[in-house]
């Protein structure tokens, strides 16, 4: 009777013996890298409250301050409402107010005729005065509404530069037109011919 064998195959996979991976230690790893974690997240909270409480209380302070402030204006304000010399003093400049304001209107609408004086156009009547030619009466009514010149001068040719020169003047003068020209040719005790003459606008 011959002998049979049978081989069994140990190694299969199902037949290995396993290896938990979780084991204490390292469970015990895991849990201290958790601690750590929450630890570190905890002291970075808290250094982040202590930062944000430290600009709390700063500006809650600026806050009282500014607040201090406004109430000191406040009642400064509500004490000079109620002080009658201020009070007075301010309706009295409200009205000088009111009465310039009347004037000014008033003058921006009425005609007074001349406000300036004459010197603007005496200087005119100056600077357009040239040798040979002279004025003898003059007479300015008004701003100007009305001019009489009356003069002599050596040649009749010098009356429309004279009247030329008046109006490139500053004054009103420069605004008239003369609607009234005479010369007369005379002799003033001379040989030579003297030309009198007469300026007038309406």
């Amino acid at each position: 009777m011959a002998a049979t064998t049978q081989q069994i195959n140990l190694l299969l996979p199902e037949l290995r013996p396993r290896r938990d991976w979780l084991n204490a230690a390292r469970l015990s790893l895991v849990l201290v890298a958790i601690v750590t974690v929450l630890l570190l997240n905890a002291g970075w909270t808290a250094w982040q409250s202590g930062r944000l409480a430290d600009q709390l209380e700063v500006a809650q302070a600026a806050l009282n301050a500014q607040t201090e402030r406004t109430e000191e204006i406040e009642r400064d304000v509500a004490g000079r409402a109620t002080d009658q010399t201020l009070i007075r003093e301010m309706e009295s400049r409200e009205q000088r107010l009111a009465q310039s304001r009347e004037l000014y209107d008033f003058m921006s609408t009425t005609t007074l005729g001349n406000l300036s004086g004459y010197s603007e156009h005496l200087k005119d009547l100056s600077r357009a005065s040239f040798p040979g030619l002279w004025l003898r009466q003059f007479s300015i009514s008004g701003d100007a509404s009305h001019v009489l010149l009356q003069g002599s001068a050596q040649q009749a040719a010098m009356l429309p530069d004279f009247v030329g020169r008046l109006s490139m003047g500053d004054s009103e003068i420069r605004n008239q037109r003369f609607s009234r020209l005479t010369s007369t040719r005379t002799r003033a005790g001379t040989d030579e011919p003297v030309y009198d003459f007469v300026l007038e606008t309406n």
